[in-house]
């Protein structure tokens, strides 16, 4: 029996064959609409303040989406004074029957797509949904979940307990065939993502655990200061039987591994900033021809540069999303030569392989399917 959505949507791609697609996807729009032949569009239907500066968008995706596992993150594309944003976001729910999705949202004071989204998005808007990545899942992580019980410490600081909750209501939905410790970092109290949700989820299986740099409650059970050996010790204890997971800032990432080290059983981990681009100044600069195939330039870059801002620079805008390596929407096949990586300073020289504009830099001629 064909639903409604799927009806509509064939439809749709019926009327584009006829009046043309660029004319059905404008007037769709116009009367914001979620059909699309071609787009999973998105339409947001509720919004829940999590905190003075977050928020969580329930947003009802039409029938090319192709769902999502507890753990993973998506693109998100949303229109702001005409122009389109695209950032990458966890999910902060696990797969629903209702087919609804969860984004939270933190605002960061140079954040245009956060501060937009926290302070005037509206429900009926209509967002664009991107590709779904990210190996932080159950399948990925515990093949075996079923058959034995592991021991899982999840740590997350600020909006990184986005994929922790995903996890979480996975794992409960599961009837908890997991021994699950979330240790949540966060600046104050106020500041804490989810916090009476996940104290009241707490039972045998499932312990949860506040470290906050201010405000900490003793007495109830949080711990105060940043992330150290001692916290966790007082935790979790011994790690070598434990399956750890993390999320946050770059800079709370190295502490973890800092502290951590190779103690745990294993290591599975998100960063939602970037790992800062390396210039070496005392290192010469040079300029290389870049060969773009599809549209048949060729320019020349720096090698001291992202290839996305190099291309920019010269009126070249390929697609692109947060700019710091982590969701892949600028990522092209880079047909011949060697680049860079401009975060861990690693060197390809491999024909016909992925390359993510902007966190690479040419080190020589290059061709990109472009």
């Amino acid at each position: 029996m064909r639903t409604n959505s799927q009806l509509s949507n064939k439809v749709v791609r019926g009327l584009s064959k006829i009046l043309g697609q660029e004319f059905v996807t404008f007037w769709l729009e116009q009367a914001g609409s979620t059909h699309s032949s071609d787009r999973c569009l998105a339409e947001v239907v509720r919004i829940d303040r999590e905190t003075a500066d977050a928020v969580s968008l329930w947003l009802r995706p039409n029938a090319l989406f192709k769902g999502f596992e507890a753990g993973q993150h998506v693109n998100l594309s949303i229109t702001i004074d005409g122009v389109v944003h695209t950032r990458s976001y966890s999910f902060s729910s696990a797969p629903t029957e209702s087919g609804l999705v969860r984004l939270t949202v933190k605002q960061t004071p140079t954040g245009l797509v956060s501060r937009y989204v926290v302070n005037q998005l509206e429900v009926g808007t209509v967002v664009e949904l991107g590709d779904v990545f990210g190996d932080m899942t159950l399948a990925h992580t515990q093949p075996t979940l079923s058959q034995q019980r592991p021991s899982m410490l999840l740590l997350a600081a600020g909006s990184g307990i986005t994929p922790m909750i995903s996890l979480i209501e996975e794992l409960e939905a599961k009837g908890w065939p997991a021994d699950v410790t979330l240790m949540s970092w966060a600046r104050n109290p106020d500041d804490v993502l989810f916090d009476a949700t996940l104290k009241a989820k707490t039972n045998e299986h499932f312990n949860y655990v506040r470290l906050l740099e201010s405000g900490a409650n003793v007495a109830e059970g949080d711990l105060a200061g940043r992330p150290c050996a001692e916290q966790f010790a007082a935790v979790a204890g011994a790690l070598d039987n434990t399956d750890v997971y993390a999320c946050g800032p770059d800079g709370f990432m190295t502490a973890l591994r800092g502290i951590l080290g190779d103690t745990p059983k294993s290591f599975h981990a998100e960063s939602f900033t970037p790992m800062a681009l390396s210039i070496d100044e005392n290192a010469e600069v040079k300029t290389f021809t870049v060969t773009l195939t599809k549209s048949n330039r060729i320019v020349e870059v720096s090698n001291n540069k992202p290839l996305l801002k190099a291309l920019q620079e010269q009126g070249i805008n390929p697609p692109h999303g947060c700019g710091m390596g982590i969701c892949n929407t600028c990522s092209c096949e880079k047909l011949t030569g060697t680049t860079q990586n401009m975060q861990n300073k690693s060197v390809c020289g491999t024909n016909n392989t992925a390359l993510r504009l902007c966190i690479n830099a040419a080190q020589g001629p290059v061709s990109l399917d472009l």
